[in-house]
């Protein structure tokens, strides 16, 4: 008896072409859908990364702004001094006229890296807290233009960076309080110091504006007058007092001690940062803008700004 065979059909050449094809397809579309995902996954976390750098810097220098400490009198000490880079710097097309340096007197709550109370109570100087029991502390900030990690250098990878340097009580009592030279005094002890630099990175604009409270006499009267002082503005174009000191006889802003500002007090302090993406700062140097519109419109979609005002403490 003679057994047939079964024929056995197999795909044909058509059919093979045509599921490639639809498995191309779904593979194109899953591979655009994930480099989707992760460009805004990136974009979310460099965003998030700015706004929460420039929220803690705005909020950590309005605290010590908040707690600063000076002794107005018949002394020649310096409380306060904001001291200004006299040359520009910054990006090429893009230099700040002004990158100031503040220097204060503060009663931090997070000298001793936090580990603050009194001598024997657990978790402070008998657990090995080095609190001696005081509260000023000198602390600085400065506003600079390199790499946050190599420094100066290539302009690619530099931005305008702020560090915040802390001296913690004791350290500001044994070389720092009673000084004329304040940033002399603060640089000779810090130099020897440990310190810790809180690092702000890619800061795009950062101004600080004093609002200073004086009397001057008008037509015979007494009147009350109120001034914004900028003391730093990294806007180009921005008119900024080059130095401004609060001493123990007033306020002498340029070194003019003869102003009428002399007796007059800081009365409040105004602060705004922005702070711009990694990603925008990447597509920034690469870029070429066709005006300056187009560049601030740029701008404000990948930074972050925030804006502060803090009441000053009266000595």
């Amino acid at each position: 008896m003679k057994k047939e065979l079964t024929k056995r059909r197999g795909f044909t050449l058509v059919e093979l072409l045509v599921a490639m094809a639809v498995t191309l397809v779904l593979v194109s579309l899953t591979v655009v859908i994930t480099r989707a995902a992760l460009d805004t996954w990136r974009k979310a976390r460099t965003e998030i990364r700015a706004a929460g750098q420039a929220r803690i810097i705005l909020n950590a220098l309005g605290r010590d702004l908040e707690s600063m400490v000076s002794r107005v009198g018949n002394n020649e000490s310096q409380w306060l001094i904001v001291n200004s880079e006299q040359s520009k710097i910054g990006p090429s097309g893009g230099e700040s006229p002004n990158a100031a340096r503040i220097t204060f007197f503060t009663g931090a709550p997070d000298r001793y890296n936090g580990n603050v109370g009194p001598k024997g109570q657990r978790g402070s100087q008998a657990e090995g807290n080095r609190d001696n029991g005081g509260d000023v502390c000198a602390v600085s900030y400065q506003l600079k233009y390199g790499d946050p990690v190599w420094g100066d250098g290539d302009e690619k990878f530099s931005t305008f960076v702020l560090y915040r340097k802390l001296l913690n009580p004791d350290e500001t009592y044994n070389g720092v309080t009673g000084s004329d030279d304040l940033v002399k005094t603060f640089d000779a002890v810090s130099a020897r110091a440990d310190l810790a630099d809180l690092i702000c990175e890619n800061v795009y604009e950062l101004t600080v504006t004093f609002v200073v409270e004086y009397s001057k006499t008008e037509n015979g009267d007494p009147v009350t007058r109120t001034v914004n002082l900028p003391v730093m503005s990294t806007r180009v174009g921005s008119d900024v007092v080059k130095s401004f000191a609060l001493t123990g006889r007033g306020i002498v802003p340029n070194g003019d001690s003869k102003t009428d500002f002399l007796a007059g007090r800081i009365k409040a302090v105004e602060m705004a940062i922005s702070v711009i993406s990694d990603e925008g700062l990447r597509i920034l140097k690469r870029r070429n803008f066709g005006n300056d519109e187009e560049r601030a419109r740029f701008l404000e979609e990948n930074s972050f700004r925030y804006t502060k005002s803090v009441t000053v403490p009266q000595g």
